[in-house]
């Protein structure tokens, strides 16, 4: 096992997490709450399915970092997925700063800013021999 292995199972293990999380506990607490409001239907349901974009997202990262696990260039595929999980960070620190402080309550500015932080730990560890010739 290479030594980014760990960096990058943890940062798959975080988003599948991040996922789970996202659809057991948040989806109930921010859209279930929509029904009953005066916004229009298809508001309502562009926000659901905007939501669900997010989860698809975080599995897509951890599937990402998995793929860094086991295949030659993985380095490659963490580049990608931590690259979205700091652009999860950058909007979400962004939004609590300059939207409404009240996401700092939230985890949304925490859980991606971690998963980036250990995706680039991966990529730092991964060697670049172990990526595409040219590519880095």
């Amino acid at each position: 096992m290479r030594i980014s292995s760990l960096p990058y199972l943890t940062a798959a293990a975080l988003s599948l997490l991040g996922a789970a999380t996202h659809e057991i506990v948040g989806a109930p607490i921010v859209l279930s709450p929509l029904a009953d409001t005066n916004l229009p239907h298809d508001v309502i349901r562009l926000h659901h399915f905007s939501w669900h974009v997010g989860t698809v997202a975080a599995l897509g990262m951890a599937a990402l970092y998995i793929m860094a696990m086991r295949h030659s260039p993985g380095r490659l595929f963490a580049m990608v997925a931590t690259a979205m999980s700091a652009g999860f960070a950058v909007l979400a620190i962004g939004l609590a700063s300059f939207g409404n402080a009240v996401l700092w309550t939230t985890p949304a500015p925490y859980p991606w800013t971690l998963v980036a932080t250990v995706g680039l730990l991966g990529v730092l560890l991964t060697p670049r021999s172990l990526s595409v010739a040219g590519s880095d």
